[in-house]
């Protein structure tokens, strides 16, 4: 799974909003504990509508961390704020997406 990940990511930030990144600011996401480090964490590299669209589960998830650490040159993530965000990204933005169909209807 983890070759599909470099494609996907490159795919996705074609399709945002036909290929214009869309501003999400911490506010606009569902409240809960992690949501401001998800967001800084996430926005430091690209478009947080980038992780809104991915609808990946926690394994998923921590693959593409791993993946961005090892090979985006992503910061290592102190494994309680790693958990936090693992926990929020899993929750909102998990295989059903709540977030995203719900910004999007």
């Amino acid at each position: 799974m983890r070759a599909v990940f470099p494609a996907l990511f490159a795919a996705a930030v074609l399709l945002e909003e036909g290929g214009r990144a869309v501003a999400v600011e911490p506010d606009e996401l569902p409240a809960g504990r992690g949501r401001e480090e998800t967001y800084y964490t996430c926005s430091a590299c690209h478009s947080f509508s980038l992780v809104a669209q991915q609808g990946m589960s926690w394994g998923d998830w921590e693959e593409i961390i791993d993946w961005m650490i090892e090979e985006q040159g992503m910061s290592d993530l102190e494994s309680e704020e790693r958990a936090l965000i693992l926990e929020y990204l899993s929750k909102n933005f998990g295989p059903d997406r709540p977030f995203w169909s719900q910004s999007r209807e």
